[in-house]
């Protein structure tokens, strides 16, 4: 067996073997090299004759095949799509050559040398198929070991993949991928097939080791559906995971869909990849399935009175006549007539009304969730994330994806385990999110989510007891500047997923006013250093706030009073502990300052004991401010405020200030963070795209995967450093206009091509080199926290060079920490920036100007 480069072990292989064919009988295929084309033309067509005969244009088709060297065959019995289609497209002959080495493509641009069999030797390829294997038991989650190497180790020990993204190379000049087929619908379904395979090669090719061999045959057996039946599925499963009515299922036509529902339900060799109408159990399943109306209807017959209240409660009293006895069956007594017997009439009796359903197989649908997880690296089935989708879109020409390197590094999850433990973590994570969302008087579910964190309690302090043993040097965990690419291949491990668990649960201790069990995890998450460092300053900010509000005693008796100077020297002692921790970012600093000195001034200490730290950030540098009036549009009762425009119109507070700031002599536009970021991304195109390993892994990716991460600038900083020193001796203006005019309109993440180049440029030459690289330097290092805040207007006159920020606060309005710093960053940058503040009123003279 041939080991392919870059995987695991010796597995089958997918081109040499995907064609098989599914019968007890074993065939046997003998061919050498001296055999004539008819002779080879004979053998097969023996075989085919036993087995599966052809008729019509597709035995013409495949003895086109036969004719071309080809032997392996194996008709795919398909459904009609459309009465125009050809007689040819009723059967597929999947054909794979094994006469001579070939060398083939993988949809990731690899290419990988196949030989099938020795042209001297006479080969016996028997049928195979992998044996049932049960999921593998989930061990208690473990600290990937991996993770602890030196970089340079890990580097060596990744079997990185590398290809190019489809748009530059394989596509030259960005142009639209040829259609398979004139027919825009009958294209669309060939694109989301062919990307569904792509996502299921490219994963096989590298990472089958992730994978069961029984989860394996299941991606096989798959593979070797007919178009139409796959084609469905692939709809299905972007769908929400709910029954479905067949009648409802608008992808072809109805006689193809039914046919396809029927060989998706049933599968010999694995599990079913649909479930059917036979499997619904339970009466809410059926109930979901019903229309309004068709509920009403159905009321109605059961002698419910109230048909024209909400689903809601036409469905509570549906259920409750199912528990209900009858009088007619109470006198009956012959006649069995338990809950479960009438369950099952009503669950018919909805059936009869929605016709055949279908659902997704939960450990099918799984089993493809965990693969999609593994090829695009985030959890595609969780949200409103929908890659498929932008992929489909990238190859019918509708969007435009950047054009780099695509590596993929084989060896992100360590085990199959490994992955399975993240999935199911990341999704409990989730479903906290979720949860979180809820307003905080809605206690019963913040306690349903605390609940979730107290399930997982005990694997998080497993993980935690596992970061304390004691290391050698070179297991040290290191921090985001000396393991950059190590802590964020963290991102996709378990402990992870177990960090933000423990996260959230802090959040819903805090919700439910649990603050003695928010600071215990709280303790716990700020004693490690492995996982989510960005987080460590709102960590300490809230664990500061905990001693010094909810914790500390209630009353003015002399114990009270001890107890609260006490709470307050644990959070004089946090504060300092805040300090003295690298990972704190600037604006919690300042919040953490700003909470030290209150700390000392209620503990009555003098000035001159006061701690001075040399990380300690206690006041702003604030700009300018300035007072502007407008007549406010008072009907607006809800959103943000309307304001009457200079023309008449009615408009925002900014547009509102822009207008103020034209009378000034400024050209001006209502920008917010668009243009910082759009300017840094087309200043940094190639760094921000840098073929790294593990954040370029699939085509269809309008970012690297660490663009918001910390390690994002350590992992690229000599790169950054000279670029930033570049822009500093002013080589910007040019690099901009190129960049613009070759990736425009590509969907990148912080561009917004909806503001011209010559603009662009306009704004970066009043700028200057300097101050444009301490935006950009800004950006490069923070940019998951810098990427809002930024002040709303940006006026320039083009006559003087003269360049102004502005950050528009409407009555009311009070400016936030992010604001503040960016504020302070323009400021000691030198950078023109003020505050305006709008008031209600006409008194326009007496504006400062």
């Amino acid at each position: 067996m041939r080991q392919r480069s870059g995987s695991a072990g010796p597995r089958p292989s997918n081109q040499c073997q995907r064609a098989q064919i599914p019968t007890t009988k074993q065939v046997a295929i003998v061919l050498s090299d001296s055999e004539e084309d008819s002779d080879v033309v004979e053998v097969v067509e023996q075989v085919f004759s036993s087995t599966f005969p052809l008729t019509g244009n597709s035995n013409k088709r495949a003895r086109g095949a036969i004719e071309s060297r080809v032997v392996d065959a194996r008709p795919v019995r398909r459904q009609r799509q459309s009465k125009q289609e050809d007689d040819s497209e009723i059967e597929e002959v999947v054909v794979h050559s094994i006469s001579q080495p070939v060398q083939t493509t993988s949809n990731t641009g690899v290419v990988v040398e196949q030989t099938c069999r020795n042209t001297k030797e006479e080969v016996t390829r028997p049928i195979e198929y992998p044996q049932h294997v049960e999921p593998l038991s989930i061990e208690p989650v473990e600290l990937d070991t991996r993770l602890l190497e030196p970089e340079t180790q890990l580097e060596k020990n990744a079997c990185v993949v590398s290809a190019t993204s489809p748009t530059p190379s394989n596509n030259p000049g960005n142009e639209r991928p040829a259609a398979l087929d004139t027919n825009p619908q009958t294209s669309e379904r060939q694109m989301y097939l062919q990307i569904f395979d792509r996502i299921q090669q490219t994963v096989m090719h590298t990472e089958s080791h992730l994978f069961s061999p029984y989860e394996q045959q299941t991606l096989v057996e798959f593979s070797n559906l007919d178009r139409h039946s796959r084609y469905l599925y692939t709809r299905i499963f972007m769908r929400k995971q709910a029954w479905l009515r067949t009648s409802s299922l608008n992808y072809g036509e109805q006689m193809v869909i039914d046919q396809s529902c029927k060989y998706l339900t049933t599968q010999p060799n694995t599990e079913p990849f649909l479930h059917s109408e036979t499997n619904i159990s339970s009466c809410e399943d059926a109930l979901s399935l019903l229309l309004l109306p068709e509920l009403k209807t159905l009321a109605k017959k059961k002698g419910i009175k109230q048909v024209s209240k909400p689903k809601e409660f036409l469905c509570a009293a549906l259920l409750k006549t199912i528990k209900q006895r009858t009088v007619t069956s109470f006198f009956q007594k012959n006649k069995g007539d338990s809950v479960q017997q009438r369950q099952d009439e009503f669950i018919k009796s909805v059936l009869q009304v929605t016709g055949p359903v279908v659902r997704l197989n939960p450990l099918v649908s799984e089993l493809f969730e965990r693969l999609h997880l593994v090829f695009f690296r985030s959890a595609t089935h969780l949200g409103d994330s929908n890659s498929i989708k932008s992929a489909v879109l990238s190859e019918i020409g509708q969007i435009r994806f950047p054009s780099y390197t695509v590596m993929r590094s084989p060896d992100l999850f360590a085990s199959r385990d490994a992955v399975v433990q993240y999935k199911q973590l990341v999704e409990v994570g989730y479903e906290m999110e979720v949860l979180l969302t809820s307003l905080v008087k809605e206690t019963e579910q913040h306690m349903k989510g605390w609940e979730m964190f107290v399930e997982h309690q005990s694997e998080w302090h497993m993980l935690l007891e596992t970061l304390r043993r004691p290391k050698s040097p070179a297991q040290k965990v290191g921090g985001i500047e000396q393991m950059s690419r190590v802590y964020w291949r963290r991102h996709f491990t378990a402990g992870w997923a177990l960090a933000r668990i423990a996260e959230r649960g802090a959040r819903f201790a805090a919700n439910t006013k649990q603050f003695a069990r928010e600071r215990d995890v709280l303790e716990s998450l700020l004693s490690q250093d492995a996982f989510r460092l960005g987080k460590r300053g709102e960590w300490h900010e809230r664990l500061i706030l905990l001693h010094t509000t909810h914790l500390r005693p209630k009353g003015t008796s002399v114990e009270a009073r001890a107890q609260t100077a006490e709470a307050l020297e644990r959070a004089k002692r946090a504060c300092v502990r805040a300090l003295d921790d690298v990972h704190v970012n600037r604006i919690s600093l300042h919040a953490i300052s700003r909470q030290l000195r209150t700390i000392e001034t209620k503990l009555g200490v003098s000035p001159d004991e006061r701690i001075e730290h040399p990380r300690m950030c206690v006041e702003w540098q604030m700009p300018l401010e300035r007072v502007v009036f407008g007549m406010r549009v008072r009907n607006i009762r809800r959103g943000p405020s309307v304001w009457d425009g200079s023309d008449g119109i009615p408009c925002s507070v900014e547009q509102l200030a822009l207008w103020r700031y034209r009378e000034l002599g400024y050209t001006g536009i209502h920008s917010e963070n668009t243009l910082a970021t759009t300017l840094f991304v087309l200043l940094f195109w190639d760094i921000v795209f840098c073929p790294l390993p593990g954040v370029l892994d699939t085509e269809y990716q309008s970012q690297p995967l660490d663009m918001g991460s910390e390690s994002f600038y350590f992992s690229r900083r000599a790169m950054i450093e000279q670029r930033l020193a570049e822009i500093s001796d002013g080589h910007f203006v040019q690099s901009i206009g190129d960049v613009y005019e070759k990736q425009h309109g590509v969907e990148c993440v912080g561009v917004s091509w909806d503001l011209p180049c010559d603009q662009l440029q306009t704004i970066a030459s009043c700028l200057g080199g300097q101050r444009l690289s301490a935006i950009c330097r800004v950006l490069a290092t923070e940019y998951r926290l810098k990427r809002s805040g930024f002040p709303d207007l940006c006026l320039w006159n083009a006559q003087t060079k003269h360049i102004l920020f502005a950050e528009v606060k409407g009555p009311n309005d009070k400016l936030s920490e992010t604001q503040r710093d960016w504020l302070d960053i323009l400021v000691t940058s030198k950078i023109d920036v003020e505050v305006c503040h709008v008031r209600d009123g006409d008194a326009r003279d007496t504006e400062n100007v």
